[in-house]
């Protein structure tokens, strides 16, 4: 994983919050250990996140970006969710599509 050079706005971690607040729910992991261990990441993520503490783990940022993926996805389609969630991903739709764009060059 490549550095990120990027600093997050106030609209970026409401997106991000609101990514990490779903990607637990689509159940996308092989095993409950890793189910288990992605939730933690994602709550650990959302609290540095929420109290502006830049020092996000490797993990921790794998969670953000698998968030913000899988959220482009269900825009695109491609994951069945209910109409809230659905609703949640809509209306961060620029953000989304803009972190996933700011961000990939760190996993290439």
């Amino acid at each position: 994983m490549k550095p990120v050079n990027y600093q997050l706005t106030n609209t970026d971690i409401e997106t991000i919050l609101c990514t990490l607040s779903i990607l637990p729910s689509l159940g996308l992991e092989d095993t409950d250990v890793q189910a288990d261990i992605n939730y933690q990441c994602c709550l650990s993520a959302a609290r540095k996140l929420s109290s502006r503490n830049p020092n996000l783990l490797p993990n921790e940022f794998r969670v953000i970006f698998a968030s913000l993926e899988a959220a482009q996805l269900i825009l695109q389609g491609e994951f069945e969710v209910d109409a809230e969630i659905k609703k949640d991903c809509v209306d961060h739709l620029f953000t989304i599509n803009k972190l996933v764009s700011a961000l990939k060059p760190s996993f290439s």
